[in-house]
């Protein structure tokens, strides 16, 4: 199975039968640990990208917590890694999926590692008071 069809299958796990009505952010939060790499993704009844506190408040967590980042993804190196995962998750948060479409309810949907800085690869427009 590659990558993505592994990505399609966790967040369909994920979401299945969960309440995501509080969750005003996700996060894709990714580690390494001994030169491995790994995704998980938690949901938070905050968002601020302007700062990475708010994914400390999970509320909902990926079923499994996270799936391995394979080889050709991370390239041994954690930069590379994160400019992968922002491109693949990205690329997901536009393809039409069902759960891609959960994901782009919240306010907004980021990714980085765990002790550094979050990118935002979505951000929902707030409607401008004036629209009434």
């Amino acid at each position: 199975m590659n990558f993505l069809d592994q990505l399609f299958t966790w967040l369909q796990a994920s979401f299945a039968n969960q309440d995501t009505s509080e969750i005003r952010g996700y996060s894709f939060n990714l580690v390494e640990n001994g030169g491995e790499f790994s995704v998980e993704l938690i949901g938070s009844p905050e968002f601020d990208d302007e700062g990475p506190d708010w994914a400390c408040d999970e509320v909902f967590v990926g079923t499994p917590r996270s799936i391995p980042i394979p080889q050709p993804i991370h390239e041994g190196h954690w930069e590379k890694c994160l400019e992968n995962m922002v491109r693949v998750l990205s690329d997901y948060l536009e393809c039409g999926d069902v759960n891609a479409q959960i994901l782009k309810r919240a306010e907004g949907t980021s990714t980085g590692f765990v002790d550094g800085e979050l990118v935002t690869i979505f951000r929902r427009n707030k409607p401008d008071a004036t629209d009434g």
